[in-house]
């Protein structure tokens, strides 16, 4: 009897020990677990506030990438073909900052017609870059008036003021210092497909090397400027031609203005051309004779090899006044 009341009391000793020892493991896996997520809770909190503080460092960079972003047009003007208007712009990068130009915006202040075009022109800080671009509005005029814009990857817009037609920009002055200026890169030449036809039209050769033995037709694209303010229209008549001289022998030979349709045919009477201000057209020389064109017997060809200068002898009107300009413009090889 004594022996089994002292057995109950150890064993109940031991429960007793052992719940306490139960409730200490419990408490210290609590406080754990507690410690765990207090940690993960506070990691989290940390690393969201990491990001958030980077995120608001890198948006005050943008901000001050985009204030300080400083591309501006130093001078710009319009010129018109039909319905493409032609934008011309010298752009400088004046800001501390590179800059990526994305898109132009052209509007027709007449008709309230805009359209809109992708660009992709980097500048680095103090770079300067002339530019042109061309773009269709339906229905234009060349006596429209135009705005346009570029806008730049971070969301700046680049004014472009029209410059009036007293303070032509440096760029068009040097293609031709007068009422009409050339475009150096729409010179060509064009052989014939038949007696009046032009074979690979409108695209042609690049005009600066001709073929001396084959009949050609030169072609060019001329805008008017007018210089004087009165937004004069220019018209060229018969009288108006490419002369090509070879200086090694003293040779000339001279193409007549003439008038070429859509399809690539000469037209074998010649009917004046105008201009209207800042309209830009291209213009064709292809006859031995003044006024008129008939096939085979007016065909011209250089005929001879080496280098010559060539220059445009143009006349006509310009408004009511009469008109002369020559434009010694480009010299070409003949082989």
């Amino acid at each position: 009897m004594t022996i089994n009341l002292s057995l109950r009391q150890k064993f109940r000793k031991l429960l007793t020990n052992s719940k306490g020892f139960s409730s200490v493991i419990g408490t210290t896996f609590m406080v754990l677990v507690m410690m765990f997520l207090g940690t993960s809770v506070f990691m989290w909190t940390l690393s969201q506030n990491t990001l958030y503080n980077e995120a608001v460092r890198t948006r005050n960079q943008e901000e001050a990438d985009r204030v300080n972003e400083g591309v501006v047009a130093l001078g710009g003007n319009y010129s018109v073909s039909g319905e493409d208007v032609t934008v011309l712009a010298i752009l400088k990068n004046a800001g501390s900052v590179a800059a990526q130009l994305v898109n132009l915006w052209v509007l027709d202040t007449n008709q309230s017609k805009y359209t809109n075009k992708l660009v992709n022109l980097n500048m680095n800080p103090g770079d300067s870059k002339s530019v042109v671009y061309t773009v269709f509005i339906p229905e234009t005029g060349a006596n429209h008036t135009f705005a346009s814009w570029f806008v730049t990857a971070r969301g700046n817009t680049v004014p472009l003021e029209r410059e009036l037609g007293e303070s032509v920009l440096v760029a068009q002055v040097a293609q031709g210092i007068g009422y009409l200026a050339m475009d150096f890169d729409k010179f060509k030449y064009y052989e014939y497909a038949s007696d009046y036809g032009l074979k690979d039209f409108p695209t042609g050769s690049g005009g600066y090397s001709v073929p001396t033995a084959e009949q050609v037709v030169f072609g060019l694209r001329l805008t008017n400027y007018d210089p004087s303010g009165g937004k004069r229209s220019l018209t060229l008549n018969s009288h108006s031609l490419i002369w090509m001289y070879f200086p090694t022998i003293g040779k000339q030979v001279n193409w007549h203005i003439v008038n070429v349709d859509a399809n690539g045919t000469i037209q074998p009477t010649y009917s004046a051309i105008t201009l209207a201000y800042q309209e830009t057209t291209t213009v064709y020389f292809a006859s031995k004779s003044d006024g008129s064109f008939s096939g085979a017997n007016d065909k011209v060809k250089p005929g001879s090899g080496g280098p010559a200068a060539i220059n445009l002898l143009l006349l006509g009107t310009i408004g009511s006044d009469e008109y002369g300009q020559n434009i010694p413009f480009v010299s070409v090889y003949c082989s």
